[in-house]
């Protein structure tokens, strides 16, 4: 036998093969990793929406509660366009109920719901 000197072409061809198929799992990880975390983002987005409009109806002057119902269209949280629409229903004569849905402009999510009751400050409070 002669002394042989380099690779074969069946080698190069086994460690492309082998190449391509390794390329293709990582990419499959890296696709998957890239929709988790997507996913996630938009959790956080959402979650800071139902933050933000509970905090606001919670600290609202409970004479302006009323003013501020109906639905409108919020885009000022990036990447999380919503329509938030608030309702009251008054269960007692000292309690107010605001409910809040939040139904994001993605149809893939579904709507939150938030229940706020508040109480009727005593008359002539700072609160009212």
């Amino acid at each position: 036998m002669r002394n042989r000197r380099g690779i074969s072409l069946i080698e190069v061809m086994v460690a492309v093969t082998l190449l391509g198929m390794m390329a293709t799992v990582h990419t499959v990880v890296t696709l998957r990793y890239a929709v988790r975390n997507r996913v996630a983002a938009s959790g956080v987005d959402r979650a800071a929406a139902v933050s933000s409009a509970t905090g606001l109806f919670t600290t609202m002057a409970y004479s302006a509660l009323s003013a501020n119902t109906g639905c409108v269209t919020i885009s000022a949280i990036p990447n999380y366009r919503h329509q938030r629409c608030v309702t009251l229903t008054v269960p007692t004569a000292n309690i107010t109920r605001v409910r809040i849905i939040i139904t994001p402009a993605n149809a893939a999510f579904r709507p939150d719901t938030v229940t706020v009751d508040r109480s009727k400050p005593p008359a002539g409070s700072l609160f009212s």
